[in-house]
């Protein structure tokens, strides 16, 4: 298999547990990073880690600070053009019933999963499209397709509107060599899933693995390939799709 073109990637929240992992890939096949994250002092450590690979910007930056990151992003589309773009930020490992949620909660998970999600594609969609070439990937969740023992309906909601949000975007940007996916991951063992998970009680930490099909959860390392082939040259014909990545949790 021939070598990929090297290209640049656009991470944002490059330092979460899964997007660190697809950072260091993505280094090893020759791209240029451009890693936003809000956490200056994570995304300077990985900045400085595969900046002895590759070529890497570290960008610090609230991605749900709607104006300033539209502001922040439009510098980064101009000065560097990426034609990959990851969207990773989104997260919530909080069980709240459905009649003790506010509308605070509700804001809160589409702001952080749907609004930040399309503020990137916005802004660095048009200069991939005009270049006839990109590659988006949003991340979604294993409860945004049905739902979840282990979050909560905001939560829930939001992650499936990012899934109708890709599939409107994909079409729409079909005919322009640009294709927008996403990964739903169902729980991977990221140090904060895995932090949360170790916070129960011995049975509580049964009952949780007994719903898994595989008695366990999913591995970083499990949860990037399938990002890293919609990022890849080889996944252009893949448009609008949802790759589910949860050991047969939701089948």
């Amino acid at each position: 298999m021939p070598a990929p073109t090297p290209r640049t990637a656009l991470l944002v929240g490059a330092a979460g547990g899964i997007l660190k992992e697809v950072s260091r890939e993505l280094a090893e096949e020759g791209h240029t990073l451009v890693l936003f994250d809000r956490d200056a002092e994570a995304v300077g450590r990985l900045a400085e880690e595969l900046g002895r690979i590759t070529k890497v910007e570290a960008v610090v930056g609230d991605i749900t600070d709607i104006p300033a990151a539209e502001r922040q992003l439009t510098d980064i589309v101009d000065r560097f053009a990426p034609s990959i773009l990851v969207n990773g930020v989104g997260g919530d490992t909080r069980v709240i019933g459905y009649a003790d949620l506010t509308t605070d909660h509700f804001d809160q998970s589409f702001l952080e999963n749907v609004v930040s999600s399309w503020i990137a594609v916005k802004v660095c969609a048009p200069r991939m499209a005009a270049g006839g070439y990109g590659r988006i990937v949003n991340f979604a969740s294993a409860g945004g397709r049905t739902y979840s023992h282990f979050n909560n309906a905001a939560y829930v909601g939001a992650k499936a509107a990012v899934i109708g949000m890709t599939k409107q975007m994909a079409y729409e940007l079909a005919p322009t060599g640009v294709v927008v996916n996403v990964v739903a991951h169902g729980p991977i063992a990221t140090e904060r899933v895995a932090g949360a998970f170790e916070r129960r009680d011995p049975a509580q930490q049964q009952a949780v693995l007994a719903k898994l099909p595989m008695g366990r959860y999913g591995t970083v390392a499990e949860a990037v390939g399938s990002v890293l082939h919609l990022c890849s040259e080889s996944a252009g014909y893949s448009t609008g799709s949802v790759i589910d990545i949860n050991g047969g949790l939701y089948m």
